[in-house]
């Protein structure tokens, strides 16, 4: 067939936006011509618009009232889109499905707050129901395009170049020691974070992520840098791109990682890994610590920096 105009709509979070660019990656690679356009929230369109895969960035201005909201509609229906496909399946998203021109809109089974009614074709979830990987759920999209259920795990992107804005790292050791959700964060990362201070003393270890967090009684590490709350996506992404290994919670940034082909350790609590570690599992470069009975309290920082040591090669000491 010709190659066909398709708009993605997937405006947060950043985790899951990286789980749909890895599917949307499959079907650039299914139809290198055609045109793909995603709708992004503002936020996290910085990261769209790094990825080659994608034409054009329509942006969802979160909490910006219904006025903004018809523009979005607007700017939609200046399109005629041979495929209109709702990753996230939320209200919002489904009346942008609904407005949009389209000869086939497509959204998931599984989709809530009623926006399951705005599509004319619903993606059941696979086999393994809900415990499959979100990147797995995704990928159901694939089929109803006529394109084999695959996905690659690495993602091509521009990367920023000359980044300057906080010093030369070279292969520094990553750490993001937030999540959105407080259950998801471990509460050792400071100990860790000294431990390996002294451990490597030749490696720099940097702390990132969106919130301000301090690091306690760093002070005085000369290989230490906390750049919580201090870059920007952009930088972030080149930041990751220098990373020998990101270390953190099951958070956006782990997954960026993980498409990027960077190794990572990523540690788990109550929340299930098969269905939210970096993609794909069985990569030998993505590495799972779950901690005993789902509690942080149980994963020690003695247990994790002898995780990291054994993952990294014998010259970084």
């Amino acid at each position: 067939m010709p190659q066909p105009t398709i708009l993605i709509i997937k405006p947060s979070s950043l985790g899951d936006i990286v789980h749909g660019l890895l599917v949307a990656n499959m079907i650039r690679e299914g139809w290198p011509k055609a045109a793909i356009h995603w709708v992004s929230g503002n936020v996290f369109a910085p990261i769209v618009r790094a990825c080659p895969v994608v034409d054009e960035v329509l942006i969802f201005q979160r909490n910006a009232g219904a006025r903004e909201f018809m523009r979005l509609i607007r700017e939609i229906r200046q399109h005629h889109y041979d495929y209109v496909l709702d990753f996230q399946g939320l209200v919002r998203t489904g009346l942008l499905t609904l407005c949009a021109r389209a000869d086939k809109k497509i959204g998931r089974r599984d989709a809530r707050e009623g926006s399951r009614y705005c599509y004319g074709q619903r993606i059941s979830l696979p086999h393994t129901g809900r415990k499959s990987h979100a990147v797995d759920i995704l990928a159901e999209f694939l089929p109803a395009l006529g394109l084999p259920r695959y996905v690659a795990p690495h993602l091509p992107m521009r990367i920023p170049q000359g980044y300057t804005a906080h010093g030369p790292y070279f292969n520094p050791i990553l750490i993001f020691p937030a999540s959105r959700r407080p259950d998801k964060n471990w509460p050792f990362y400071p100990d860790l974070t000294i431990a390996l201070c002294r451990n490597m003393p030749d490696n720099q270890m940097i702390w990132a992520g969106a919130e301000t967090m301090p690091c306690p009684h760093a002070h005085g590490l000369q290989n230490f840098t906390n750049l919580t709350a201090a870059t920007t996506l952009p930088e972030l992404l080149a930041l990751l791109a220098q990373a020998r290994l990101v270390v953190g919670n099951d958070s956006g940034p782990l997954h960026l990682a993980a498409a990027l082909g960077i190794p990572t350790l990523a540690l788990f609590g109550p929340t299930d890994p098969s269905q939210y570690r970096p993609y794909p599992g069985d990569d030998r470069q993505n590495h799972v610590l779950q901690a005993p009975k789902g509690g942080f309290e149980n994963l020690s920082a003695t247990a994790v920096l002898n995780q990291i040591l054994k993952l990294l090669p014998k010259n970084c000491f």
